[in-house]
């Protein structure tokens, strides 16, 4: 909250954690102006549903149960024009609520402070960006105005809170080590630390503590709690004084590590605090003077410093283990660290790679098989499908694929399909699989030789399908909601499939480098070309509105020119006919228990490295290098390189004011 009073600051960006500061910031700010300084104010939610619900449910109980602001909002002769749901007129001022949807709704009207919040989730305008237009309203009150946007963060490159927390002075905060008083900022993947158990392999997350990262000491969760108390805010941003490059970060970690004191800060920041501010400004190691212009005071804070006891470390480290899947990660670094997640989904692929790992099988159906499905490519004079073996959370085996020249309408064609489905395929211990399951693709020329196949053969769980047109990127569940049915030849409709969220989901199953969920396990029957093929189509990032114009980027994937991809539309088809299964009510992991697949064992210590290309600098705060210190005592292991609450809470708004 003291940045708000800070002298010099004009906007503020907070990429926070969920549950963490976000609105409690908004509702302080509103409180503040509302009864010391009234003027204009303007709440901006995503949506107009959005602007209601938060009226009603935060805005609406936090004036009734503050007795300064309680008798301000409206008046006895005006009540109902004066406090509505987006409406709140009090003496020298007011507060709109609106949705972020309309540009009336963010440029009718002067404004001195607007308040943005959840602005990832903001759609672009045909005017421009919604924080864009809304800051155009502050002009009348340029002197002393204020601009403020709250959020967490989502995927790198795609977030608005990313991109304004980087064009910030980037302050992150420190707290003081319990034992030794040396000031640090918490890094989850630096600083908490746990047990494992006797065999080496079973994590326990509910060890988890922090660990100073100069005496090696362990934290209580009493102990986290009274360091919260200590927090204080500093600059970290990088800049160039006296023809030097300096990183606040870097300096200070040099050193704490190479001098004997245990909180050199005044050798990187100067301490900068009053009634109405608080805050370590950066200053340069050879003329002292402040570096870094506070006008955009921005702030990013993890669970780490939640003052709620159901953040604890050992909660966050049970989420880390279990997010097992991409998405799972993009879910944990959002919500738990305030981090973007850079998704893999377009990242580089070595085909290469893919044909060093093949394996050689007991048998033509692998002992982790639970379930076969089929995706069938139908080209002008050729038909491409593979079968493809499911296994426990989606881990799968590339079965069998089979190129048959002909046009589909030729039923010898169909024919040889018909016994490929039925055939019959033995796991080493004699269990038999036919396929279960099948997407037959019928958006080329043989479409209605294609309905006529899949519709006599619905009851066999053999689907006509169509890819989504997709042009604007957007990511729908791979199978529909709504359950196809058996209709007449003029009424029957393909299947339409999420094929972007599928792909995406593909591409990071094919980046898996160990055997478990998800991974793909290849037969060395697969050549060169299968695997160029699967590897083909790349990401690529557009924008509505146009680059740096206020336009909201997307992803589309993008199949390059002289480029085959049958191999990765056999793999779509196949994955969406199992989603197609499960959406029916088949439940995969209940089958391969029924069935006896054994589980592929998972490598020791799998979960116990971030992502090497998460942490990107030039998006990101400046990465701190990891000072030589003493791991924690103990069999434990590193993931490397409500009054206490309400009191914790208060402090951290006020940037460690004590």
């Amino acid at each position: 909250m003291l940045a708000v009073t800070e002298s010099g600051v004009r906007k503020i960006s907070a990429m926070v954690a969920t549950q963490l500061l976000k609105s409690t910031l908004i509702e302080n700010i509103v409180g503040f102006h509302m009864d010391l300084d009234p003027c204009p104010m303007l709440i901006v939610q995503p949506k107009d549903a959005a602007a209601l619900q938060f009226s009603k449910e935060r805005i609406a109980p936090f004036i009734k149960a503050t007795p300064a602001l309680k008798g301000l909002v409206g008046s006895s002769k005006t009540r109902d024009a004066g406090d509505t749901l987006d409406y709140k007129a009090f003496p020298g001022g007011f507060l709109g609520i609106v949705g972020a949807g309309s540009p009336d709704n963010l440029a009718r009207r002067p404004i001195r402070i607007v308040l943005y919040d959840e602005v990832d989730k903001y759609l672009p305008l045909k005017e421009g960006k919604p924080t864009d237009i809304g800051d155009e309203r502050l002009a009348t009150f340029e002197s002393n105005s204020l601009s403020v946007r709250v959020c967490s963060p989502t995927i790198t490159g795609e977030s608005e809170i990313e991109a304004s927390y980087v064009q910030s002075d980037q302050r992150r905060a420190s707290v003081a080590c319990p034992d030794c008083g040396h000031r640090q900022f918490l890094d989850f993947f630096k600083h908490v630390h746990w047990d494992k158990g006797k065999d080496g392999k079973t994590h326990r997350p509910e060890t988890a503590r922090i660990y100073c990262e100069a005496c090696s000491v362990g934290w209580s969760e009493g102990q986290r709690l009274r360091a919260l108390n200590t927090i204080r805010w500093h600059q970290t941003r990088s800049f160039e004084c006296c023809g030097v490059l300096q990183r606040p970060l870097d300096a200070y970690a040099t050193a704490w590590s190479t001098h004997a004191v245990a909180d050199p800060v005044d050798k990187v920041w100067r301490w900068s605090h009053s009634n109405r501010h608080a805050v370590y400004r950066a200053k340069c190691r050879e003329c002292g003077t402040d570096a870094v212009s506070n006008e955009h005071a921005g702030f990013q804070a993890s669970k780490l410093y939640s003052p709620w006891q159901n953040d604890s470390p050992a909660r966050i480290a049970g989420k880390w283990l279990a997010a097992v899947d991409e998405d799972g990660k993009l879910t944990f670094y959002n919500t738990q660290l305030a981090l973007t997640y850079k998704k893999h989904v377009g990242k580089a692929l070595s085909a290469d790679m893919l044909l060093d790992r093949r394996e050689t099988w007991a048998a033509e159906v692998p002992d982790g098989v639970a379930v076969l499905s089929v995706g069938i490519d139908v080209q002008d004079y050729r038909v491409e499908l593979e079968i493809v073996g499911w296994g426990r959370d989606e881990e799968s085996w590339s079965i069998a694929y089979e190129v048959i020249d002909g046009e589909f309408n030729d039923l010898r064609v169909q024919a040889k399909i018909d016994e490929l489905l039925q055939q019959k395929r033995y796991r080493a211990d004699g269990r038999p699989f036919v396929v279960t399951a099948g997407c037959i693709d019928s958006g080329g020329h043989h479409t209605q030789a294609v309905y006529d196949f899949a519709k006599a053969r619905l009851g066999r769980g053999i689907w006509a399908i169509k890819g989504e047109s997709a042009r604007t990127g957007q990511r729908n569940p791979v199978w529909p909601t709504k359950r196809p049915t058996s209709r007449t030849k003029k009424t029957f409709r393909p299947v339409i499939l999420g094929v972007n969220a599928a792909k995406d989901q593909i591409r990071s199953y094919l980046n898996r480098e160990r055997p478990g969920p998800g991974y793909m396990h290849f037969t060395t029957e697969r050549d060169s070309n299968y695997f160029a093929q699967l590897t083909a189509e790349t990401v690529e990032t557009k924008f509505i509105g146009g680059k740096g114009k206020g336009g909201k980027s997307y992803q589309v994937w993008v199949l390059p020119d002289g480029r085959a991809n049958e191999a990765i539309d056999c793999r779509v088809y196949a994955y969406a006919a199992l989603h197609g299964m499960m959406h029916m009510g088949f439940k995969l992991n209940r089958e391969a228990e029924k069935v006896g697949a054994i589980a592929t064992e998972q490598p020791p210590d799998e979960t116990d490295q971030p992502d090497d290309d998460q942490h990107d600098p030039a998006t990101l705060p400046e990465p701190q290098p990891s000072p030589p210190a003493a791991p924690p005592a103990g069999p434990t292991v590193s993931i490397a390189t409500a009054s206490v609450a309400k009191k914790t809470l208060s402090s951290m708004l006020a940037g460690g004011r004590r």
